[in-house]
Parts: structure tokens; sequence; C-alpha cells
């Protein structure tokens, strides 16, 4: 029975989105109730002599409430991306001559190779990229003592 009511509220949340002037399609659905990402954001990968760089384009997106996970195989970037309201009322008609920009959540995982040291990860936010730099881990070198060297003679 709970089930159906969550059919019932999914469907009228459905109908109640496209009876706006306007609106695009944008709700997915999906049989889990978790809101699932409806865009990737596009990303550049470089490397240099000291760090793994991963740039996201996330224009629009507030940076305050993305979540950014690095983990020791694995960056995961979460977030959301609103539309923006006209200046004018937000009932205001409109009339659509192209909709590309993407909205709603978005997720991008990305496998990490080893030898980074994500716990030193950090990221900054400038001009609608988000970048987060991820420094290779030093290599350390470990003494070896000699065991028993007084006692050879």
């Amino acid at each position: 029975m709970a089930n159906d009511d969550q059919w019932q509220r999914e469907m009228q949340r459905y109908l109640a989105h496209f009876n706006r002037a306007g609106k695009r399609p944008t709700i997915l659905f999906s049989p889990n109730l978790q809101p699932s990402p409806v865009w990737t954001p596009a990303m550049d990968i470089y490397e240099t002599d000291s760090a793994l760089v991963v740039l996201l384009d996330l224009a629009g997106v507030d940076a305050t409430r993305t979540e950014v996970h690095a983990e020791p195989h694995l960056l995961v970037v979460r977030g959301m991306r609103r539309e923006r309201d006209s200046a004018g009322s937000t009932e205001e008609e409109r009339s659509y001559h192209a909709l590309e920009i993407p909205y709603g959540r978005f997720e991008r995982r990305v496998g990490l190779p080893a030898g980074l040291d994500t716990s030193a990860a950090r990221a900054s936010y400038r001009d609608g990229l988000l970048e987060i730099t991820l420094p290779k881990r030093v290599a350390r070198q470990v003494p070896v003592p000699l065991q028993g060297a007084a006692h050879s003679r």
C-alpha cells in the first residue's frame, strides 16, 4: 500500500511539473527513492610532477553546497545546479527558444591511480570551475640499519 502512495505522489509531482507553462522535462523516475543524478559536468584531468588535478565545469553551481569526497582510489563530486528565476515573476509564462543548460543533481566519480595523498587534497572554485588538487605521495627513504656490524670482527 505504501508503494502505491509513493507512485501516486510521484505522478502528482510529475503532472504539476508539466502544468506550469514553459517548463521543460527534468524529472527522472526511478524505482528507488534516492534522487539520481540528472546531468554530468564536463571534466579535465591533468598531471604535474607533484599532483593530479581534476577540473570540473560547474558554472551556476553553489560551491558551498557541493560535496567533494577524496578516498584512496576514488574521487566523488556531488551537487546541484538550480534553475535561475527570471528578473520578473517566477510564475511568468516563458517561451523557450533553446534549452541546453542542464539543471538538477549531478554526481561525478573518478577512479584515482595509486600514489596520491588524498588526505591532503585541496579544492578551489573560481569562474565556474571547481579545481581539485590531489598531491602525489613523496617516496620516503627507509633507513636500513646494519645488523651485527660490530659483531662481524
